[in-house]
């Protein structure tokens, strides 16, 4: 519940701006029962207005309240997950991205070097039984350069904003600490072969 409560307060200003948007979109079809009924008179239109603040008002609240809730419960799966030996183990440090934006929600994610690259590590599914984690690794690469298309079609990376490569996990794997290890000393091993620069990163910064 303290985690809920600090959700709130470090987010108040985008649940205001994400409750004032779902307000004004509803708004409006709040009078379409009483322009069905008795056409556009603004007599019956300033009648509806007080009813319509509070039905907007509610489903608005409700709305929120339920992205809140949703985030709420992926976030504690995720800190769950987190704590698992596959995770603690390679002792990096955390992020949260997703702050005061009414687009995109809350999300922690991991991030730290192993081998010659510092790597962003998130976990996609935390609801699921069967976790996908994406391994983001921090390099220098031109999207339009030969090396970009060797990265995806020999390392099989994901374009997503950045590079990345998902990997599927189950829970018994998670619980033992050279799983996630063993895999990121693997991809650092062929984008080192492959003469890939890593980027230089500040994750005191993240």
């Amino acid at each position: 519940m303290r985690e809920l409560v600090a959700i709130v307060v470090s987010e108040r200003k985008s649940l205001l701006r994400g409750f004032l948007v779902a307000f004004m979109l509803v708004f409006p079809f709040t009078f379409l029962p009483t322009i069905f009924r008795n056409g556009f008179s603004w007599h019956f239109l300033q009648q509806r207005l007080p009813q319509s603040i509070l039905y907007a008002a509610l489903f608005a609240v409700a709305i929120i309240l339920f992205a809140l809730l949703n985030n709420y419960e992926k976030l504690l799966h995720k800190k769950r997950l987190y704590n698992f030996p596959a995770f603690t183990a390679l002792d990096f440090y955390g992020g949260i991205e997703g702050y005061n934006s009414i687009l995109r929600e809350l999300s922690t994610y991991l991030i730290g070097k192993m081998g010659n690259y510092y790597y962003k590590v998130d976990i996609i599914n935390p609801e699921l039984q069967n976790f996908k984690i994406e391994v983001a690794p921090m390099i220098q690469i031109c999207p339009d350069s030969s090396m970009f298309d060797r990265l995806t079609c020999e390392l099989q990376l994901k374009e997503n904003l950045y590079l990345s490569r998902v990997l599927s996990f189950s829970e018994e794997q998670l619980q033992e600490e050279d799983t996630l290890r063993n895999e990121l000393l693997k991809l650092s091993d062929e984008l080192t072969s492959l003469g890939v620069t890593p980027s230089k990163v500040d994750v005191t910064s993240f």
